[in-house]
């Protein structure tokens, strides 16, 4: 017995809601360069959590603490490939080009995020060409840099 289907009034072209968001494919690779940082360990529970299988930490120290070595065991026991590269110049055009290829070996990458910083704190008047190209060179040419190579 079929009582009713739908109302012979409705527009059939009604918008579904849908929640925005971002998942990521398991057979790809992300990189996050600063990523042992606060942010970045962030970024990559967030990406884990959203389906991220491999994940490269790019770092100048490598792992320091207890709290980021937690994480990596964590993300570890989701089944997570979670591989750390310690790089002490990333300016270095080699040095980018083996954080792309040694993401690609893993799996392709899928997006890069650029979390690294170099703190050169100070007041303005106190800011020289030298301290801010210091600070500047982390984000802008790495970034310019990567871009480049991952195309």
């Amino acid at each position: 017995i079929i009582i009713q289907i739908r109302e012979e009034n409705e527009p059939l072209g009604a918008p579904l809601l849908a929640h925005p968001r971002y998942y990521c494919l398991e057979h790809k690779c992300y990189v996050i360069l600063g990523g042992l940082g606060g942010f970045g360990l962030e970024l990559a529970d967030w990406l884990t959590l959203r389906g991220a299988k491999n994940l490269v930490l790019t770092s100048r120290t490598g792992i320091r603490t207890g709290y980021q070595q937690s994480r990596v065991e964590l993300w570890r026991s989701y089944g997570v490939d979670v591989r750390i590269v310690t790089v002490n110049d990333t300016l270095k055009h080699e040095d980018c080009e083996s954080i792309l290829k040694f993401a690609e070996d893993r799996a392709p990458v899928d997006a890069i995020f650029n979390l690294a910083v170099v703190l050169k704190d100070c007041i303005f008047q106190n800011q020289s060409p030298q301290t801010f190209e210091d600070s500047f060179k982390s984000k802008a040419w790495m970034t310019k840099k990567m871009d480049e190579l991952s195309r």
